[in-house]
C-alpha cells in the first residue's frame, strides 16, 4: 500500500475541511452526516442569507423613511393649524370695534357699553365659526375681563357681565401684558382654571394673545383664545393606528402625550372627580396662592426611555429618525413643532417609536420561506448522510458494544469482526486487551476491599462525632463514646475518667459487664492521673481485681497539652491490638477530648448569656420603668399641690397616674421577654418623644422643646428605636432631676450618613470632671450609645447649662430621603 502524501502536498480543500478537526469527538457516523449536511447545506443557506439581508436593508429603509415622512407630515399639519390660530387671534386684535374701545377715554360710558355689547357679537360670531376655540375673551389693563365668548362643545354663548372674572392673578395674563406690540404669546399647555379651582371636567388648553396698546402706545389690556389641546393632539394621535407609540415632547424633554394622549394617575383633583393627565404637570407650578391643586404627580421626561445622546438628538428641533443598537433597541422618528415663531428655543416634538421587534414584524414572511428551504434541503443531506453511514459504522459499533461490556466488568464476550481490513486487526488486540483486563481488575478488587475496611472505620468515627454534637449533656456524650468503643473494638470493658479542675479525678462513664466493675460513673478517685498510662502493668481502680483481664490498654484525651481525660479498653482474653485498632481508639479518645471542651466552654457561654440578660433588664428596668414610675411620682407631687388649690383637676391626674402605673406593669413584661415598652411599639419614636415631652413639661414645670427630623422612624431599626428613646428619656429627666432649668432643646437629625441628637439645657451647668461617669443613668446611656456604634459626649459649664451630644452612623442598607 502506498504510504499517504506529505501533508504540505495535500490539496488545500482536505487541510481546510479537516473533518476530524472540525467535529471533533463526534462519532464517525455523526460526522458523515454532518458532512453531508454541511455540502448541501452551506451553499444554499449562503444564497438564501444574502437574499434574506439585501431584503431586509430595503425594507427597513423603505420603513423608516415611511416613519420620517408620516411624522413630518403630521407636524407640518399641526404647524399650518397653528399659524392659521395665530392670524385668527391677530384678526381679533386688530377688529375695528376692538380698536374704537381700546382708544375711547374712560368718561364716555354709554359708548363704551355700545361698543362692548358690539365686541360681544363680534367674539360670538367668531367663535361659532371656530369651534377649536375654547374661549374668545378680552381683558383690560387690569386684569377684568370685559368680554368673554365661550364653547362648551355644544353651545356658543356670551357670558354675561356678572359672571366675568379678575384673571389679574393669572401667569398667562401677566406675561402676555409683557409680550411687545405685534408679538403672538403662546402659553404652556395645561389645564383652566375657573374662580380658583381646576375646571372639571378637565379641559387641557393652549392660550394665543396679543397684547393692546392704544394711540398714546400705553397699554389696554390683551385678547386672548383659549384653544382646545385635543385640536392639536388628534392628529398626531392618529398616528398610532399605525402601531409604535406616538408621544408629544415638550423642548425640555417633558411628555406632554403618550400614545393614548391621556394616561390615568392616582391623583384626582378631588373626592369623585377623574385624574388629570400625566403631561399637564407643568400647570402645578402655576398655581396661586388660594387655588385649589392637585397632589403632585411625577413628570415624565424623554430621558427616561432614551439614551442622553439619542434624546439630545430628538430635542435638537431638526427632523430625523433615530435608531437605537441592539435586538431590544427602538426605532424612533421625530418632527418639531414651533408654535412661536419668536422663540425657537421653545417647541414641541412630534415623537413615533417602534420597538425593533414590532419594525421587523415585516420580514417575518421571508425568514418564514428561508426556513422552509433549509429544512428541506437539510432533511434531504440528513438522509443521505444517515445511509451512507450506517454501512462504515457497523464494524465500529461492534467495538463500541464490546467496551460497554468490558466497562461492565464482562470480559467473556470476545469481538468477531471479518472486514479483513485494519477494523479486524483492532478487534483482536482488542479481546487480548480484555483478557489482560480481567487480572487487573482482580487485583484492584482486593485492594478496594481494604480501602473499604478503613472507610468503615473513618465513617464511623465521624458518625460518632455527628452523634455527640446532638446530644445536650456532658455524661451522656461519654457514656455514648465507651459504648460505641466496646462495639467497635469488641471489648469486654471500656472505661472514661476525667480530671476536672476543682472535682478531681473521677469516673466518667464506663461500659461492659457489672461484675467487672466497680466503681459507677461520678466516683471520685484518690489519685492525679490513671496508673495505666504510664505504667501498662499496674493496676486499674475501676476495675474487680477478682476478674482478671489479661489485655488491658489505657490511652490519654489531650486538649492542648494538657490530659483532660483517660480511656481504658480491657478484655478477659489475651489478644494484641493491631495498628488500625490502635489508630481506632486514638481517634475514640480525641472525640471524647473534644466533646469535654465542648461542654465547658457551652457552660462559659451559658454562664456569660445569663450575666449579660441580667445587665440588659437591669438597663431597661432604670432608663424605663424607674423613669415611668418617677414621672407618675412628679404627678402624685402636683396632686398634693392641687388639693388646696384646684382638687377639681386631682380626679384627671389620678386617673392618668393609674394608665401610667398600668402600662409600667405592661412594660415589665415586655422587658423581661427582650420586647419594647408598648408606648414605643404604638407612637414610633417621633410620637413617644412628643409624649414624653408634654408630660415632663406638665409635671415638671419646664419648657421642653423637640426638633426631630420628618420621617424619622423610616430609617431607624426597632433596636435603634429603643435605645435612642431611653438615652432621650434619660437625659431629659436628669435635666428635670438635677438641672434646675426652665427651657430643654432636643434636637434629631441626619447628616453626612450620621444620625446626631443633642439635648441642651439653660440649667446651672455641669462640672465635667464631677459628672462624666458618674450615675447609673449616665452609664447607662454611653452603654446604649456605644450599642448604636456611637459614642455619648457630655458638655457643660458652671451656671451655662449642659449639653448632651450622641452621634452614630446609619447602617448602609438604610434609606436616606
Amino acid at each position: 500500500m502506498a504510504a499517504d502524501p506529505p501533508r504540505k502536498y495535500r490539496p488545500l480543500i482536505f487541510q481546510i475541511f479537516n473533518i476530524n478537526k472540525i467535529f471533533g469527538r463526534l462519532s464517525i457516523r455523526a460526522k458523515l452526516i454532518i458532512a453531508f449536511c454541511l455540502f448541501g447545506v452551506v451553499p444554499v443557506a449562503v444564497v438564501g442569507v444574502y437574499g434574506a439581508v439585501h431584503s431586509f436593508r430595503l425594507l427597513n429603509a423603505a420603513t423608516q423613511d415611511r416613519l420620517k415622512s408620516g411624522v413630518a407630515s403630521k407636524a407640518e399639519e399641526v404647524a399650518r393649524f397653528l399659524k392659521e390660530v395665530e392670524g385668527d387671534v391677530v384678526f381679533l386684535s386688530q377688529l375695528p370695534t376692538l380698536q374704537a374701545l381700546i382708544n375711547l377715554p374712560p368718561e364716555i360710558k354709554q359708548e363704551r357699553s355700545l361698543l362692548l355689547s358690539s365686541l360681544g357679537q363680534e367674539f360670538l360670531s367668531v367663535s361659532q365659526s371656530h369651534n377649536s376655540f375654547y374661549q374668545i375673551r378680552y381683558i383690560n389693563e387690569l386684569g377684568k375681563e370685559m368680554v368673554r365668548a365661550e364653547f362648551d362643545g355644544q353651545h356658543h354663548y356670551l357670558v354675561p357681565p356678572g359672571r366675568l372674572q379678575d384673571k389679574g392673578d393669572r401667569y398667562y395674563f401677566r406675561e402676555a401684558m409683557a409680550t411687545p406690540p405685534g408679538t403672538m404669546y403662546i402659553s404652556p399647555m395645561d389645564l383652566n382654571i375657573e374662580r380658583g379651582v381646576v375646571e372639571v371636567p378637565h379641559k387641557p388648553v393652549v392660550r394665543y394673545a396679543v397684547s393692546l396698546r392704544d394711540a398714546q402706545e400705553q397699554p389696554r389690556g390683551i385678547v386672548i383664545a383659549n384653544l382646545y389641546a385635543s385640536q392639536i393632539l388628534d392628529p398626531i394621535l392618529a398616528l398610532r393606528e399605525q402601531r409604535g407609540e406616538v408621544s408629544l415632547v415638550r423642548s425640555d424633554g417633558l411628555y406632554l402625550s403618550r400614545s393614548t394622549g391621556i394616561r390615568p394617575i392616582a391623583n384626582a383633583v378631588g373626592p369623585g372627580e377623574p385624574p388629570f393627565p400625566t403631561w399637564l404637570v407643568s400647570y402645578s407650578e402655576r398655581l396661586q396662592p388660594g387655588q385649589k391643586a392637585a397632589r403632585p404627580v411625577p413628570a415624565e421626561f424623554l430621558s427616561k426611555d432614551f439614551p442622553s445622546v439619542a434624546a439630545t438628538t430628538i430635542l435638537s428641533g431638526q427632523t430625523g429618525i433615530v435608531v437605537q443598537s441592539g435586538l431590544k433597541g427602538r426605532i424612533a422618528a421625530f418632527a418639531p413643532i414651533f408654535p412661536n415663531r419668536d422663540r425657537h428655543g421653545e417647541f414641541w416634538v412630534v415623537l413615533h417609536s417602534y420597538s425593533k421587534a414590532e419594525f421587523l414584524s415585516s420580514t417575518r414572511s421571508l425568514q418564514v420561506l428561508v426556513l422552509v428551504l433549509g429544512g428541506v434541503v437539510l432533511f434531504m443531506a440528513v438522509g443521505t448522510g444517515v445511509a451512507a453511514a450506517r454501512h462504515f459504522t457497523r464494524p465500529i459499533t461492534e467495538l463500541i458494544r464490546g467496551a460497554k461490556a468490558i466497562a461492565q466488568e464482562d470480559f467473556d464476550r470476545p469481538i468477531q469482526i471479518e472486514t479483513n481490513d485494519e477494523l479486524e486487526d483492532l478487534s483482536h488486540q482488542f479481546n487480548r486487551m480484555a483478557i489482560d483486563l480481567k487480572q487487573r481488575t482482580i487485583q484492584l478488587r482486593e485492594a478496594r476491599e481494604r480501602a473499604e475496611r478503613k472507610a468503615q472505620e473513618t465513617q464511623a468515627l465521624l458518625q460518632i462525632q455527628t452523634e455527640i454534637m446532638g446530644l445536650p449533656s456532658l455524661p451522656r456524650i461519654l457514656q455514648l463514646v465507651v459504648d460505641k468503643t466496646r462495639e467497635m473494638l469488641k471489648a469486654d470493658v471500656v472505661v472514661l475518667c476525667l480530671d476536672e479542675p476543682g472535682v478531681g479525678y473521677r469516673v466518667g462513664a464506663t461500659s461492659g459487664a457489672p461484675e467487672v466493675l466497680r466503681q459507677k460513673p461520678g466516683t471520685v478517685l484518690d489519685m492525679a492521673t490513671c496508673p495505666k498510662v504510664t505504667d501498662p502493668e499496674a493496676s486499674c481502680p475501676v476495675v474487680a481485681h477478682e476478674i482478671p483481664l489479661p489485655t488491658h490498654i489505657a490511652v490519654p484525651m489531650r486538649s492542648g497539652n494538657r490530659v483532660v481525660s483517660d480511656l481504658c479498653v480491657g478484655y478477659r482474653t489475651v489478644r494484641a491490638l493491631n495498628q488500625d485498632e490502635t489508630e481506632l481508639l486514638s481517634g475514640l479518645a480525641n472525640l471524647a477530648a473534644v466533646a469535654i471542651d465542648n461542654a465547658r466552654l457551652q457552660r462559659e457561654v451559658q454562664a456569660l448569656a445569663r450575666l449579660e440578660e441580667q445587665e440588659r433588664i437591669a438597663g431597661d428596668l432604670h432608663d424605663g420603668i424607674i423613669q415611668s414610675i418617677y414621672a407618675t411620682g412628679l404627678s402624685l407631687e402636683e396632686c398634693v399641690r392641687l388639693a388646696e388649690e384646684d382638687p377639681q383637676q386631682i380626679l384627671s391626674i389620678v386617673e392618668t397616674s393609674i394608665r401610667n402605673l398600668n402600662t409600667v406593669i405592661r412594660d415589665v413584661r415586655n422587658y423581661i421577654i427582650g420586647l419594647q415598652s408598648e408606648g414605643l411599639q404604638a407612637a414610633g419614636l417621633s410620637g413617644s418623644l412628643a409624649d414624653l415631652a408634654h408630660g415632663l413639661s406638665l409635671n415638671g414645670l419646664i419648657d421642653v422643646q423637640l426638633d426631630v427630623e420628618p420621617d424619622i422612624d423610616a430609617v431607624l431599626t426597632p433596636e435603634q428605636t429603643g435605645h435612642l428613646f431611653q438615652i432621650c428619656r434619660e437625659a431629659l429627666t436628669n435635666v428635670v432631676k438635677h438641672a434646675g432649668a426652665s427651657k430643654v432643646l432636643l434636637t434629631l437629625a441626619r447628616s453626612d450618613g450620621q444620625l446626631r441628637l443633642r439635648v441642651e439645657d439653660d440649667g446651672r451647668g455641669c462640672d465635667l470632671t464631677r459628672c462624666s461617669g458618674s450615675g447609673h443613668g449616665l452609664r447607662t446611656m454611653e452603654e446604649r450609645a456605644k450599642r448604636l456604634g456611637g459614642v455619648l459626649r457630655v458638655e457643660g459649664t458652671e451656671g451655662r447649662g449642659t449639653r448632651v451630644t450622641m452621634e452614630f452612623p446609619l447602617k448602609r442598607g438604610e434609606r436616606l430621603r
